[in-house]
């Protein structure tokens, strides 16, 4: 994927994001950013002779030259910028926030905006930092709903639009079409905040947990091992796989703020691995996909969900050591 950041479009930011392209603002608002600058302008489709059709399409009010998105019908419900805007900050009334990152992408298709917020800042636990976000987006040209959630991915462009857009589940998530009447249907999007803040709590907890489960270097071994192989049955393992294993066990044990001593240095150590060394290579855009919405990501949310089961985990440790004494 690109990061479909086109001529027509703009990403802001407080920081600049992986692809360079970011429009540094300190300033950074809802009251101050390029979406207020601009916004969809509905205009009926006609016939040659002039007479109309059933479909509409949106050109921008800057620029009338530009068309944004496809054809649509009168059932479609257009967010505007100043819609869009305006939801956000009803949500965010009362709330301590900072606003990230916003633009928008394919050709003002898309448009996003990331906060940081008071209660969802950088946290830390099991003694390592983390730093979740507010993601908001919707779209121009049809192709996806209004959503608003929490991940630790910040909106900066399509590919992490995409991943904010496909992740689901654990309450901490609004979802709405483009139909009659969404913008009423939006008014509780407030509530996803307050379920983040208890997600994030659990997510501590649970890695506090992972500290007090103390492993040594040799069943981190296991650990990996039995884990790369999942639940084949293998007579031979890989050299590649014993290669991960030999980096992952490295990871544990020397990687940012590990120890090799306890369960949480081991999703550490998978969680570096498959966000800086799994693919790619030395191509930043190719492992940046993989990381944050690809087979990476699913590693690494796989692994989480397997240190959460300890029967899992000794079953695992056993495959992965019956295995390498195959080496």
């Amino acid at each position: 994927m690109a990061h479909c950041i086109e001529t027509n479009d703009k990403q802001e930011g407080v920081e600049q994001a992986w692809h360079g392209l970011t429009v540094i603002r300190p300033d950074l608002s809802t009251d101050n950013c390029w979406l207020n600058t601009w916004d969809v302008v509905v205009h009926p489709l006609l016939f040659a002779d002039g007479g109309k059709t059933p479909f509409f399409a949106f050109r921008a009010n800057d620029d009338p030259k530009i068309v944004v998105g496809k054809a649509f019908a009168e059932s479609y419900e257009p967010i505007t910028n100043a819609v869009f805007l305006e939801i956000i900050r009803e949500s965010l009334i009362g709330t301590d926030h900072r606003l990230v990152s916003c633009g928008s992408v394919c050709n003002r298709g898309r448009i996003f905006a990331s906060f940081q917020i008071q209660n969802l800042e950088k946290f830390n636990a099991g003694g390592r930092e983390f730093d979740p976000f507010l993601n908001f987006g919707t779209s121009h040209d049809g192709s996806c709903v209004f959503y608003a959630n929490t991940s630790n991915i910040c909106t900066v462009c399509n590919n992490t639009f995409s991943a904010n857009l496909r992740i689901k589940g654990r309450g901490i998530n609004a979802r709405v079409k483009h139909t009659k009447n969404a913008p009423m249907r939006l008014q509780n999007v407030a509530q996803i905040i307050e379920a983040a803040i208890g997600v994030q709590a659990e997510f501590a907890n649970a890695f506090s947990e992972f500290e007090k489960q103390k492993i040594d270097k040799r069943k981190a071994e296991n650990l990996f091992a039995g884990f790369l192989i999942g639940g084949k049955e293998v007579e031979k393992i890989s050299t590649r796989t014993v290669n991960t294993v030999a980096e992952l066990t490295n990871l544990f044990a020397r990687g940012p703020g590990n120890r090799g001593e306890s369960l949480a240095d081991a999703f550490s150590a998978v969680t570096d691995y498959y966000t800086h060394e799994s693919s790619g290579g030395t191509n930043r855009l190719k492992q940046f996909t993989s990381s944050e919405f690809g087979s990476g990501n699913d590693k690494k949310q796989e692994f989480f969900s397997l240190l959460q089961n300890p029967a899992k985990v000794e079953k695992v440790m056993s495959r992965g050591k019956a295995v390498l004494e195959l080496v």
